[in-house]
């Protein structure tokens, strides 16, 4: 009797330690991200500066080719930051011109952004900690920790960095589909647009 009391009561504890280890914590554990960074994609984007608000979308058409086409604030609704090869461009209206003083802050976080997204489409797997709904992916880049936040389908929801006062956020992500100017496509339309 006393045996199968020992045996109960041990059953109990292996059952209760089961249950307690299938409960999963939100926030704590390595774990896989799927890979979507890799191809083309378009997402908007919100960028919350110090002093001000930054709205619109991002499209990256392959590796270290990226545009972004702001919304908001009205200093900056219309203008293209175009990045390719290390290169940023800016127009608006089909007409280019240097990168306005307004646009530097969110040109400085875009390009950070751009490094590390363009490193992990690289990899066949994106692995970081699981926090909540989230991959949170940490790093440096050129000696500043970042924190890039995906969703567990690989689709970007965040990035910060420490040394920039800015967080961005990401929503409506969509794979593939982003047309890529061609400088014939640019002139068209800036010269339609004169007449």
């Amino acid at each position: 009797m006393q045996k199968r009391r020992i045996g109960a009561m041990g059953g109990f504890l292996l059952a209760g330690a089961v249950l307690l280890s299938g409960c999963s914590s939100p926030v704590g554990g390595e774990t896989d991200a799927a890979q979507k960074l890799s191809g083309s994609f378009t997402t908007e984007m919100t960028m919350n500066m110090e002093e001000q608000t930054v709205s619109g979308t991002l499209s990256r058409m392959g590796d270290g080719m990226w545009s972004v086409s702001f919304a908001e604030p009205a200093t900056l609704a219309g203008v293209v930051l175009d990045f390719s090869g290390g290169e940023v461009t800016a127009s608006y209206k089909g007409l280019a011109f240097s990168v306005p003083q307004t646009a530097m802050p969110a040109k400085s976080i875009l390009s950070s952004l751009i490094l590390v997204v363009d490193d992990l489409a690289k990899q066949e797997h994106i692995s970081g900690e699981k926090d909540g709904d989230y991959v949170s992916v940490e790093g440096e880049l050129e000696g500043s920790p970042y924190l890039l936040r995906l969703s567990a389908g690989g689709e970007l929801a965040g990035f910060e960095m420490d040394n920039m006062d800015t967080v961005l956020t990401f929503t409506d992500f969509q794979e593939g589909g982003v047309p890529v100017a061609t400088p014939t496509e640019t002139e068209c339309v800036s010269s339609s647009e004169t007449l």
